[in-house]
């Protein structure tokens, strides 16, 4: 009984020895902070990118961003996107960006792009030692898609949007143009920059067949006709390349 009433004050000398150490502790709450003194705060975390290429993506290459969609040119409702490598030097030069959607009606330069990226070739003009290169992104296409042209002397393609797209020689502009009086067909910009350039090079007035030099007129003059829509279009796009450029285009309606 001595032990246990031993035991029971040795426990109750220890107890209140400890509290009284304790005691001379100052506590957090009764010391004073000065207000600039620096805090804690907790790290954001960073949001997590979304993976697009699965789990096999972020297995062999990790997780990598989306792409961003390209603008499509004003006017346009949509972008037909193909990917490319250009030199920055000629996409300076260039109107759009490789493998923007076009609206119809507009003619954009597009430099730097390799022929074998345009599509496939579906016409040329002249036949032998052809001068301009006509390109079909989409062939067997009935829609409005993209096309390009070469044989530009600033070494660029012209690329527009049509359902289709084709050459016409000088010899048959002639044929339509004077079979039919201006007041049936008025004189178009095309048609106008055409008796321009017919003056100068076969050295005939207005409305008369340009006749023996043809040949030399046809060796790097000729128009390419653009349809919107396959069958059934009451309007056309003309445009006239002469000598490495595009000299005019207007729209014409059908009689």
């Amino acid at each position: 009984m001595a032990m246990r009433i031993a035991s029971a004050c040795l426990s109750l000398m220890l107890v209140a020895s400890c509290g009284a150490e304790m005691a001379e502790v100052p506590r957090l709450a009764d010391e004073s902070i000065a207000e600039d003194a620096p805090r804690m705060s907790v790290a954001a975390q960073p949001s997590p990118q979304p993976s697009t290429g699965g789990f096999l993506s972020a297995l062999f290459g990790g997780t990598r961003q989306a792409p961003q969609p390209e603008t499509a040119a004003p006017g346009s409702t949509d972008a037909d996107v193909t990917e490319a490598s250009v030199p920055a030097a000629d996409a300076v030069k260039s109107d759009i960006v490789f493998g923007t959607r076009l609206p119809y009606g507009r003619v954009a330069k597009i430099c730097g792009v390799a022929d074998r990226q345009l599509g496939e070739k579906i016409a040329q003009y002249p036949e032998r030692r052809p001068k301009h290169r006509l390109y079909d992104s989409a062939p067997g296409s009935t829609q409005p898609h993209t096309f390009y042209i070469t044989g530009f002397d600033d070494g660029c393609a012209r690329q527009f949007t049509a359902a289709m797209a084709v050459f016409g020689s000088v010899e048959m502009h002639e044929q339509l143009r004077y079979g039919l009086p201006a007041e049936v067909q008025p004189y178009s910009d095309t048609d106008k920059a055409y008796e321009k350039l017919k003056r100068r090079v076969c050295n005939k007035p207005r409305r008369k067949p340009c006749g023996s030099r043809i040949g030399q007129m046809a060796k790097d003059t000729v128009f390419l006709s653009v349809y919107e829509r396959f069958g059934g279009n009451s309007q056309w796009m003309n445009i006239l390349l002469h000598g490495g450029d595009i000299v005019a285009q207007d729209r014409k309606s059908g009689l």
